[in-house]
Parts: C-alpha cells; structure tokens; sequence
C-alpha cells in the first residue's frame, strides 16, 4: 500500500472524526437538540469513513463525488468484504445526507439521533481499523 494513499485516507479519516465530534457535542450540549444537524453530521461521518477507505484502495477513476453511502461501499466491496450492516446502516443515514437540507423533510426524535450516532461511530471506528492495519502492513 502506497505511503501516500495512506496519508490521504488518515486526512479523510479525520475528517470524518470532525463531523462525529461536531455531532456529539451538538447532541450533548444544545438544547432543544438540533436533531437534523445531528444526523446530517453522522452521514457525513460515514461517509467520510467511506471515502477513506476508497482513497486508501487507490480509488481508481477519482473519488466519487456522491452522497449515498451504498454506492460507496459498492466502490470497496471488490477489495474487502463488508458486513452486511453497513448496507443496513446505509439505509438509515443516507437520507440525512439530503433530506436535511429541506426543512420538514425528515421528521426526527431523539431516538432516531441517537441511532445516528452509534453508527456514525461504527463508520469511523471500521474505516480506523481497516487504515491502521493497512499502515501496519507497510
């Protein structure tokens, strides 16, 4: 694996570790919680993860420039076997990366930002491990 594919996907990474913070200390701190922000920085999360791992694969024919977090994992499923839930977990978070942007679009609990969050940090905490073990192996 390339130094610099690894050096790319790390800036992804945090990137993506950004958006969980920003969504974590919105969830925490402000009240009422802005449930769509919330979201909406939890499919940001995950689909930065996502990315890092296309970056650190070499992403042949350019990034994609795309939001659905399905599409991107299809840009990976050919270099390392996904879990199942990812897809799943692409069902959820997908629409928060455009419904979002039309307010009364989504209709939002607590529950629902909560769930976000759990898997926006399993996003990130896979695409972490998939990164550190491809810097390991170098």
């Amino acid at each position: 694996m390339a130094d610099e594919y690894v050096l790319d996907a790390k800036e992804w990474l945090s990137y993506a570790e950004a958006d969980l913070g920003v969504a974590e200390h919105l969830f925490n701190t402000y009240h009422p919680k802005p449930l769509e922000i919330i979201c909406f920085h939890c499919q940001q999360a995950a689909e930065k993860a996502v990315k890092s791992i296309i970056v650190l694969k070499g992403s042949q024919g350019g990034l994609p420039k795309k939001h659905d977090l399905f599409l991107l994992l299809n840009q990976i499923k050919n270099f390392l076997k996904i879990d199942e839930k990812y897809y799943d977990y692409s069902d959820i978070l997908s629409p928060y990366g455009v419904a979002m942007r039309y307010p009364n679009e989504l209709m939002l609990e607590e529950h629902h930002a909560e769930k976000a969050l759990r898997i926006g940090k399993e996003f990130v905490e896979w695409s972490k491990d998939i990164i550190f073990n491809a810097e390991d192996n170098n």
